[in-house]
C-alpha cells in the first residue's frame, strides 16, 4: 500500500473515532450542580390547579384544605397519608424542585446562574430541603426531571 493511501485511511479512521467520541459526549448528560432554591407541589383536577410553594422565608398554600399540613418553608415534605389525600383530591400531583444552577444544563439550555424547576418523585422531593446542594443528571425531554441525586 502506498504511503499516501495509508495516511488517508488513518485520517479517515481518526475522523470517525473523533466523531463517535463527540457524539457520545453530546448524548451523555453531564452532571449538573446547583442549590435547591424552592420546592413546589402542584395538584391538578378538572379546571383547578392548586400549588404549595416554599421559597426561602415564604410558604404559600393555595388550597385552604391543606394550609394546616404545612407550617414551615424549611420543611416541606409529604408523608404517605398526605400523598393519598392529594391523590384523592387531584387527578395529577407533581412534585418539583426548583434549582439554581452552579453549572449549566445544556439539555434544557439553562446557563449557570439561572434557575429551572424539575419534576421528581415524592421520595426524592422529601429527601432535600431549600438551600441543599444537589448533583444530578437531568432527564426528560419536554418536562425536565430529576430521577436521582449523585
Amino acid at each position: 500500500m502506498e504511503r499516501r493511501t495509508v495516511v488517508k485511511v488513518l485520517g479517515a479512521v481518526g475522523t470517525l473515532g473523533v466523531g463517535a467520541v463527540g457524539a457520545n459526549a453530546l448524548a451523555a448528560p453531564s452532571t449538573i450542580e446547583g442549590t435547591v432554591e424552592a420546592k413546589s407541589i402542584t395538584g391538578r383536577g378538572g379546571d383547578e390547579s392548586h400549588t404549595v410553594l416554599a421559597h426561602e422565608g415564604t410558604l404559600n398554600v393555595d388550597d385552604v384544605e391543606y394550609r394546616d399540613d404545612f407550617s414551615d418553608w424549611r420543611d416541606v415534605t409529604v408523608d404517605d397519608a398526605l400523598a393519598r389525600q392529594f391523590e384523592t383530591d387531584y387527578e395529577e400531583v407533581y412534585y418539583n424542585l426548583h434549582v439554581s444552577h452552579d453549572t449549566p444544563n445544556r439539555k434544557q439550555n439553562v446557563a449557570a446562574g439561572e434557575s429551572l424547576a424539575y419534576r421528581t418523585d415524592r421520595t426524592l422531593f422529601n429527601s432535600v430541603q431549600i438551600g441543599d446542594a444537589v448533583h444530578f443528571k437531568a432527564t426528560g425531554a419536554d418536562v425536565p426531571r430529576i430521577d436521582s441525586l449523585e
